[in-house]
């Protein structure tokens, strides 16, 4: 079954798309989806992004994995990401801020990124390759509320405008 490329799709839509556990495994052992930083959800590589074992887009992948992570919509970017989005800092700190209502969490992708660099095979070297596109940290930020705040829409999700990320950095006391 050829699945349209370059989408983020979870389990359960592959199961529905009349794929079975045994053929969605195969697809995962051989690459043919790659990984995103949360179980169970996948993204389906175009022919160059497989080849080449790379993301084109790993912001736009991230956020479209966050939507389906979360279950919701109601997530933005901020802090050292939204200040790397706009180039006010130019250094890649590779943390991802993700304020929402639902989850305070840390995934420590740099974990899992050594642990499969140390297993020397190619598929694991390919999965650290993978998982690196999408930074060392994601941080999930919780809130009561984020109907006011300040935020910018584009085209890799939504990111807080200058002014709302020196509050939330206030707010969240970055690390």
């Amino acid at each position: 079954m050829l699945l349209p490329p370059k989408q983020v799709i979870d389990f359960e839509q592959l199961r529905s798309e009349g794929l079975k556990i045994k053929e969605i495994k195969s697809m995962y052992s051989k690459l043919k989806i790659f990984p995103t930083p949360f179980k169970g959800i996948y993204y389906i590589p175009s022919e160059e992004e497989h080849a080449g074992s790379f993301i084109e887009r790993p912001m736009r992948i991230l956020s479209k994995s966050i939507e389906y992570f979360l279950n919701s919509e109601e997530f933005y970017f901020s802090c050292k990401t939204a200040e790397e989005a706009y180039g006010i800092d130019w250094h890649m700190s590779g943390e991802v801020h993700i304020v929402n209502l639902k989850l305070s969490r840390v995934i420590d992708l740099k974990e899992r990124i050594s642990r499969n660099k140390m297993k020397g095979n190619w598929r694991s070297k390919k999965l650290a390759t993978l998982l690196s596109f999408y930074g060392r940290v994601l941080i999930f930020h919780k809130v009561e509320n984020i109907s006011r705040v300040k935020t910018k829409l584009t085209r890799y999700g939504r990111f807080a405008t200058k002014s709302q990320i020196k509050k939330d950095k206030k707010r969240f006391r970055e690390r």
